[in-house]
């Protein structure tokens, strides 16, 4: 009786041997997963996010477009008077740069190929954004109190 109450009490529990590979499987799988997750959130989806960083853009240009007193399109490039000051936008290596009187430098969108603007038929500022991959955006807005002109420099 004592016997086989001590082979009992041996079965309960697992082996070192048992143990050490539950521990590295466990670990081998944990350090798998940061790396799966990772070439996961690098898969290029060019068309859904430039095309959400493309309406973010011009839903900021637009606002701006909107307060502008004069607009003055050129290859490349848009300058806006607003409240007497010039709000630029240029393309220059590849990204769209916005300054204000000359200063700052933000990027407004990169990756881009082409951006030109211009005034269409219906006296709207027609902007046509070409992305480096080939996407094309194109939008139209118009100025409460402006004039569009068109500069070829």
């Amino acid at each position: 009786m004592t016997k086989a109450v001590f082979i009992l009490k041996n079965e309960k529990g697992f082996t070192l041997l048992e143990a050490s590979i539950a521990f590295g499987l466990t670990l081998l799988i944990v350090s798998v997963i940061p790396l799966i997750v990772t070439s996961i959130a690098w898969t290029p989806f060019y068309k859904h996010d430039s095309s959400f960083e493309l309406q973010v853009f011009y839903n900021q240009l637009h606002s701006e477009v909107r307060g502008s007193e004069t607009i003055v399109a050129t290859e490349n490039s848009l300058s806006l008077m607003i409240n007497e000051e010039e709000v630029r936008y240029d393309l220059s290596s590849e990204s769209i740069y916005r300054r204000v009187q000359g200063r700052g430098y933000v990027p407004m969108l990169d990756s881009v190929q082409s951006f030109t603007c211009e005034m269409d038929e219906l006296e709207r500022l027609s902007c046509v954004t070409i992305m480096k991959h080939g996407y094309v955006f194109e939008r139209s807005m118009s100025s409460l109190f402006s004039k569009v002109t068109n500069n070829e420099e």
